[in-house]
């Protein structure tokens, strides 16, 4: 990998790594100083997972490291936040139980060696989730802003805010259920992977080359990952 290739790549996983971070931190900021202060740190969270894709597409530095570390700082994140979203709002308990189901489904898919890609309505859902709870966070950082939200506007939000939270949280939910619904179809048609247990694993070495090749994640991005790290496969 060329030097400037490098740096745009190490760029590329900070940004992905922050969300890992920020999961964290998270937890710590809520319980010393309250959810109105990490409200405007989980709507920046939530803009990295769009630059870092975007940015690892116009770079060309896309690879298989960076799309397991989006996945791993995704769910990391995901299940922080939500779990500190159900301190205010309880309702939230179903979204993180059916997010659950989803890695269990996408767990049960990998053990029988099946590739595991997010389909376009698992994207849907993910992009829906982030809006609804980057909303819900930002109402009830509501005071943080109350000089420049009309007051009109911060009293309807004093007055609604359980209402909103039931409705946002019954949007999640649909589309998590039409999620499951996809993967659970998706697993059940494809076929199983060659078993590869008894393999030998390739060395650190080789293994590193092929998680941060750009060609050979693009060639084979839509394949099992595991069978490309073990020799004689």
């Amino acid at each position: 990998m060329k030097k400037e290739n490098k740096i745009k790549f190490t760029i590329v996983n900070l940004i992905t790594f922050s969300r890992v971070v920020g999961s964290i931190l998270l937890p710590i900021y809520y319980f010393t100083k309250g959810i109105k202060y990490i409200g405007i740190l989980v709507v920046i969270l939530f803009l990295t997972d769009m630059v870092d894709g975007k940015l690892s597409r116009k770079w060309k530095v896309e690879s298989f490291l960076g799309a397991l570390l989006d996945s791993v700082s995704d769910k990391l994140f995901a299940f922080v936040m939500l779990a500190i979203l159900t301190y205010e709002y309880p309702i939230m308990l179903m979204v993180i139980l059916l997010e659950f189901i989803i890695f269990g489904i996408n767990t049960l898919a990998f053990k029988e060696n099946k590739n595991i890609h997010s389909s376009k309505m698992g994207k849907f859902k993910t992009l829906i989730l982030d809006l609804n709870v980057s909303i819900l966070y930002l109402i009830k950082a509501r005071d943080y802003f109350n000089k420049i939200i009309p007051v009109n506007v911060l009293n309807f939000l004093n007055k609604n805010d359980y209402s909103i939270s039931l409705v946002l949280t019954g949007i999640i939910v649909g589309t998590q259920l039409l999620t499951i619904s996809n993967y659970s179809k998706s697993r059940m048609k494809q076929t199983t992977y060659e078993k590869i247990d008894k393999k030998e694993l390739k060395s650190f070495k080789e293994i590193w080359d092929l998680l941060i090749d750009r060609e050979f994640y693009i060639k084979n991005k839509n394949e099992n990952l595991r069978k490309f790290l073990y020799k004689n496969i």
